[in-house]
């Protein structure tokens, strides 16, 4: 069998998603292994904003990020976005670099770091004149070793729903301040310090230290998420995003919601954080929120289903 020739360009049938469908030609240009080349391009098209989304990120490839944009005058005012799910499992595997989101900071002058639940798409959008979307991670086993697959796109009109879908995603999490971050590193540094020892101690007392460090940690980047939104603002976000693709009653969005939330949706404890209740209280905030939102008219309710009301009435 003949392997596919990635880089010639292929079109597709594209249908949106969402109530309305539409059907339009695009050009998508495969890419498998290594991905680096096709994210360079990407990174080459950049102007005014470069937006990143992805779990996993290596401080090493933030540092090529970086290079990549500053070796090309065009790109030197250019804001950068990056969405990524700061957890103590991805910290302490070393799938994600906290010093990498620093050094985004520190190395690009109009920089936002976003930090929201269960994020596991890899999309890289330069403006609207190239995105890629692929499986890769932003390390060096997703951009040169693993067996990875995408494609990027150079269609104006699916790039802004691309970046539209993530903007409004985004709205679950929070953005970073430079103190956050520092303080946030601080935190994965001692924490990942810790585990060096546990792994290697006998003594129950190293390792029930350690349990208390990771729960710190995980309060702490949990804290980060929710930013200084109140419970009922961050639950209302989330049913205007879950409302937005289509019409749900409250028996269907409160597992939505939690499937959306889960760290913040706990039926078997208390969890305050940042001085806000969620855990056991989750759904009665929910229904709060509902309330406000249905009187403010944002929401409605019509045969038994939330529906988002439109701006225009």
């Amino acid at each position: 069998m003949r392997p596919t020739d990635f880089s010639r360009p292929n079109t597709f049938g594209f249908v949106a998603t969402g109530s309305t469908e539409i059907w339009t030609a695009i050009t998508m240009i495969l890419h498998s292994r290594p991905l680096r080349t096709a994210l360079a391009e990407v990174l080459h098209s950049a102007r005014e904003e470069l937006l990143i989304a992805t779990p996993y990120i290596k401080e090493c490839e933030a540092k090529w990020v970086c290079d990549e944009l500053a070796a090309r005058a065009s790109s030197n005012d250019c804001r950068l976005k990056v969405l990524t799910d700061i957890r103590s499992d991805s910290v302490l595997g070393g799938s994600l670099d906290l010093e990498a989101l620093d050094l985004f900071d520190r190395r690009r002058s109009s920089t936002q770091v976003v930090s929201l639940p269960r994020l596991h798409a890899k999309v890289h959008v330069a403006d609207d004149q190239r995105a890629l979307v692929s499986s890769a991670n932003l390390t060096p086993s997703g951009l040169d070793f693993n067996f990875e697959y995408g494609v990027s796109i150079e269609e104006s009109a699916l790039m802004r729903q691309l970046k539209g879908d993530l903007e409004a995603y985004a709205q679950l999490g929070s953005v970073l301040s430079k103190a956050e971050l520092v303080s946030l590193l601080g935190v994965a540094n001692s924490l990942k310090d810790e585990y060096k020892q546990v792994i290697r101690a006998t003594s129950r007392r190293i390792k029930l230290r350690f349990n208390e460090t990771l729960r710190q940690a995980q309060h702490q980047f949990l804290s980060a998420q929710v930013g200084n939104r109140t419970a009922h603002g961050l639950f209302a976000d989330a049913m205007i995003y879950l409302l937005s693709s289509r019409p749900l009653s409250t028996e269907e969005l409160h597992p939505k919601i939690a499937q959306l939330l889960p760290d913040l949706c706990n039926d078997d404890a208390d969890l305050i954080i940042n001085g806000q209740r969620f855990g056991k209280q989750w759904k009665h905030t929910v229904r709060n929120a509902q309330v406000f939102l249905r009187r403010a008219g944002r929401i409605s309710l019509k045969h038994g289903k939330w529906t988002l009301v439109k701006a225009d009435g």
